[in-house]
Order: C-alpha cells, then structure tokens, then sequence
C-alpha cells in the first residue's frame, strides 16, 4: 500500500470500476431496505447513543424484562431489544466501512493535490512562454488564468462591505 509521501499512480480499469460499482451496487441493494434518511435538524434534534451508552441501554433492557411492571405503557420492550440488536450490527458495519471512506478520502484528497500542484506547475511554464513571447503560449496562459480570476473576483466580492 502507497504511503501518503508518495507519488500515487493509479490506474483503475473499466473492470475495475464495474468491480467497485458492482460491490457498491450489492452493498446498497443489501442495506437499503433499512436504512433512513434524516436531514440535519432531525439529527440534532435526535438525543445520540454512543459506545459508552451501550452498558445503560443494556442494563435498562436487562431491568425492564425483568420487572415490565415499571415500564411506561407506551415503552416497547420487545422493539427496545430489536432497536438494540439492529443498532449493535450496524455499528459494526459502519466500523468496518469507515476505515475505508476514511482512505478513499485520503487517496481522493491527494490525487487531486498531486493533479492540481503538477497543473500549477505547467501554469506556471505557461507563464514564463508567454512572457517570452512563445508562439500559442498567450492563448494557453488566457484559457488557464480564467481559474484565477473567478477566484479572485469571488474573493474581492465577499471583501466588500455590503451597505
């Protein structure tokens, strides 16, 4: 495996593609069928679980088989223990795919790096031509400043005060 100091060449076949989007397909096909959607203000609103929950919740369950008599009518036990058994498996399914979201992440973030700083490189030759007055060099120069200047504009816009 490449380390993050590395120049990264990679070279993904369209097989190997088909290979990814397949898995992915079969991954999405299998979880689909229990998996939600919440937008951001229902997951704030949501009180969170983590790790260090799990004990509370399973002491609460443990006690509330035990002695139902202290459950509220509207608490669901049967449905707690479900709830508890599907939030304990997709855990573990979302521990095993973070550590690869988090390297595609990583390898995305430095291909794209790697990209931009050779493109910068090139810009930059591009630069130094035109100024030397290299035949084609003024119109490559022109084409590739565009990416500049949007950001410049962007920049000198958000700098002045509104009234």
């Amino acid at each position: 495996m490449p380390t993050s100091s590395d120049n990264l060449e990679i070279k993904l076949t369209d097989a190997d593609l088909k290979k990814i989007n397949d898995a992915l397909d079969a991954l999405d096909a299998a979880l689909a069928p229990v998996l939600i959607t919440l937008t951001g203000k229902e997951i704030q609103r949501l009180p969170k679980a983590s790790d260090a929950s799990l004990p509370f919740i399973e002491k609460a369950l443990d006690l509330a088989e035990q002695q139902p008599q202290f459950a509220p009518g509207y608490v669901d036990i049967p449905g707690l223990r479900l709830d508890l058994v599907a939030w304990q498996q997709l855990q573990r399914v979302a521990r095993r795919l973070q550590p690869l979201a988090s390297n595609l992440a990583s390898t995305s973030i430095k291909l794209g790096s790697e990209s931009y700083v050779t493109a910068l490189a090139y810009y930059s030759s591009v630069q130094q031509a035109a100024k030397q007055g290299v035949s084609g060099a003024q119109d490559a120069r022109d084409t590739l400043k565009t990416r500049f200047e949007q950001s410049t504009a962007q920049k000198a816009a958000k700098a002045t005060p509104k009234q």
